[in-house]
């Protein structure tokens, strides 16, 4: 018995370790470069390091695009009530229920406020309480979810927040589907501001982009790098080698082999736009303004820089009807991809056409008909839609001035009813109504003109700006070389690329050298200018700087409901041109001069934050005051200030300065008397007596009250309208003293 039960356990040792034998020579020999393939793909891997996007800075200096770290805030809200081998509830020392799961009731609900505040201020369209009931919701449910997604791109400090929150950290989730929730986003910094100009990422997990991101993408992409790593422990990897550029073999699988090249990362290079970020945020928030006040469905405005054709603003808002606001949609860049009929913004074109025309010779005295007048049949009729104080018939200057369609009929009519072609032939040579191609990723769609040999009407409309599409930044384009005597050049919005600290600009690109003949141009800019100064577009008229420009209206008709569009395009100052703009409004209820109130606030920006200008490219708003004239009321005084300011204040407007003594710091504005003139005098108060700060700004009277030795407390805005305690007051060093501006 005990024989046989030894060569039974010799035999079963023996076929144990023949198994095992054989189990070696299959892995070793017969299977052994598949198994050999799996390990070296377990313990060594190309792995790649991703190039940092380079950023989008605008042309004042301000980081317009850039990286962040960004998460999506998932969080684990299962949570039972643990029970006893009898299904009866477990409790603690204190007989609360004991509970399991990442998140107890006790912490969820005393920091479930905090959490959704946090996020709320992060996330600014969504309140606290939209969370707080998604995430109640949630936990009250029979089966609360693993991994609920609470939201989407939450910036980085805001989720370490929540994950730091007292009995929240193992509730927040990690990895989803082996992926980490902390990832590059590519941020705009100025939030919605100049969205379609800098560009959208097409898709969540998309590479390709719109705007700048898109045209300079392969600039700001970079190289990834590639590298081989080998494993050190779960999760950890360690590169052999790196930044060396060779060629490596790397097995696939079992009967292939492919070449990789290992290479360091190149991070990507850095844009300048041409957006100027004071110009695109009064941009925005003027054409958001007349937008809500006036009800269109979409706007633009474009601001250009006549010599270079530098954009800098382009605001292309349009309804976000979730929001229920006007806002840079994404996909809608209104100046580049809306094509519309412009109205009287393009009678300057026609009649620029004209004016080059070399087989004609137009007399602006040239009388032609306004009001109404009939070019033959049911469908020659043609009116103006507004009065024109009752005349019947203007010049060509008044023509353009007074916006008559009319008048534009007629002179159409007159020298090109019968040769039309030649009419549109002259418009194309100098309009560019082929694509620009602009240096931002947008869908640009064809321009065109309509068959003028159609109907007598079709040939008509042309001439007053229908029958024929364009976009807003093809209309800029020609007033742009219209303001530069025919030079017309393309826009830019990539100033340039920078390459360490040195940037590589984007040189000018000349379209047509000679768009119209300096003679044309110069004739047309007097024109526009009759335009605003006494014509359509006298509601922006003003005394500091020229403008020149031309209203426009197009009516249309949508379920027989007639919507217009408002245009104001024009340059200034209009005395030595450097700037051109154009406003649109789409399909507002009624027509008007609305747009060009948007132009103004723009140009009154720009007048007043480009120093260039204050040396004599604008005229002085003050006109030369004679000593005893009462034109002399004019000149701007200040109750109380900072002489040295208000000597800059004089001097930029270029009017005497009368002071009695020069060196005072403070000093206070005295009319004249009998015996003295009207001038400055010094201003100095008595120490231990409160000063009086009465009309003066809030800087100067927070200076004066320090520069005394006491506190201040400032509510309102604008000038001091009274003061707490009252000036002479005595009063200990340090006593608050408190300014009410209006």
């Amino acid at each position: 018995m005990k024989v046989g039960t030894t060569v039974l356990y010799l035999l079963l040792t023996l076929g144990v370790g023949v198994a095992i034998v054989a189990g070696i020579i299959n892995i070793q020999w017969v299977h052994g470069d598949e198994w050999r393939t799996r390990g070296e793909k377990r313990e060594a891997d190309v792995r790649t390091d991703p190039a940092r996007r380079g950023n989008i800075y605008s042309s004042d200096g301000k980081i317009l695009a850039t990286n962040v770290t960004e998460c999506d805030l998932y969080l684990d809200l299962h949570n039972v009530v643990e029970l006893d081998e009898y299904g009866h509830p477990k409790y603690d020392r204190k007989g609360l229920p004991i509970e399991s799961g990442p998140i107890t009731d006790t912490n969820f609900y005393t920091y479930l406020d905090s959490m959704c505040t946090l996020l709320s201020e992060a996330m600014p369209q969504k309140t606290a309480q939209y969370y707080r009931d998604r995430l109640a919701g949630e936990r009250v449910k029979e089966k609360p979810r693993r991994c609920f997604l609470v939201e989407r791109h939450v910036p980085y400090s805001v989720w370490l927040q929540i994950c730091h929150l007292p009995g929240w950290s193992r509730g927040v989730v990690r990895q989803v589907d082996g992926q980490s929730v902390v990832h590059q986003e590519r941020a705009h910094i100025y939030g919605n501001m100049a969205g379609n100009t800098i560009g959208f990422q097409n898709q969540r997990e998309s590479s390709t982009y719109t705007g700048l991101e898109g045209a300079y993408d392969s600039i700001l992409r970079g190289q990834d790098g590639l590298f081989r790593c080998r494993r050190l422990t779960k999760g950890i990897w360690l590169p052999e080698e790196q930044h060396v550029r060779k060629e490596v073999p790397v097995r696939t699988d079992l009967d292939k082999v492919d070449t990789i090249v290992l290479q360091g990362k190149v991070n990507g290079r850095s844009i300048v736009s041409t957006i100027d970020t004071r110009y695109q945020d009064i941009a925005e928030s003027e054409l958001r303004r007349a937008l809500r006040q006036y009800g269109g469905s979409a706007g633009c405005a474009i601001l250009m820089e006549m010599q270079t054709g530098y954009v800098l603003a382009c605001a292309n808002l349009a309804v976000d009807t979730s929001l229920r606001d006007y806002l840079e949609v994404r996909d809608r860049n209104v100046a580049v991809s809306d094509v519309y009929e412009p109205g009287s913004t393009f009678k300057t074109v026609i009649l620029t056409a004209m004016l080059n025309d070399p087989s004609i010779k137009i007399d602006t005295a040239m009388m032609l008909a306004s009001g109404y007048k009939n070019f033959g049949g049911k469908y020659g009729e043609i009116k103006d839609d507004h009065t024109l104080a009752g005349r019947d018939s203007l010049n060509v200057r008044e023509v353009i001035e007074q916006s008559s369609n009319v008048g534009m009929s007629d002179l159409g009519w007159r020298l090109y009813a019968d040769r039309r072609d030649t009419l549109r032939h002259l418009v194309e040579r100098m309009f560019p109504y082929e694509k620009l191609h602009p240096d931002v990723k947008a869908r640009e769609y064809d321009s065109r003109i309509n068959n003028l040999h159609a109907s007598n009407r079709d040939f008509l409309n042309f001439c007053y700006g229908y029958s024929t599409r364009v976009s807003a930044l093809q209309l800029i384009t020609f007033y742009n070389g219209l303001a530069a005597d025919g030079r017309m050049v393309k826009p830019i919005f990539c100033k340039g690329v920078l390459d360490g600290d040195r940037l590589i600009e984007n040189k000018p690109v000349v379209l047509n050298p000679r768009m119209c003949s300096r003679e044309s141009a110069r004739m047309m800019r007097t024109m526009l200018e009759g335009v605003v100064e006494h014509g359509t577009g006298n509601n922006i008229k003003n005394n500091t700087y020229g403008i020149a420009g031309k209203t426009g209206t197009a009516v249309h008709s949508y379920a027989n409901v007639k919507r217009y569009n408002a245009s104001f395009a024009g340059f200034f100052p209009s005395e030595n041109p450097r700037y051109t703009c154009l406003v649109v409004l789409e399909n507002i209820p009624y027509y008007g001069r609305q747009a060009a109130t948007v132009f103004k606030a723009i140009s009154d920006c720009v007048v007043a934050v480009d120093k260039r200008l204050s040396d004599g490219a604008v005229k002085s708003v003050w006109p030369k005051l004679e000593e005893d004239s009462a034109m002399a009321l004019q000149r701007p005084t200040a109750e109380r200030a900072d002489q040295s300011q208000m000597r800059k204040l004089y001097k930029t407007l270029r009017q005497p300065y009368r002071t009695a003594d020069t060196m005072a710091r403070w000093v206070v504005y005295r009319e004249a008397t009998d015996s003295t003139p009207a001038q400055y005098y010094p201003y100095e108060p008595a120490h231990g007596r409160i000063p009086n700060c009465n009309g003066m700004t809030a800087k100067d009277a927070v200076e004066l009250l320090q520069e005394m030795g006491y506190r201040a407390k400032v509510n309102g805005y604008g000038r001091v309208l009274s003061q707490t305690p009252k000036a002479g007051t005595n009063a200990k060093h340090g006593t608050r003293v408190e300014l009410t501006l209006r």
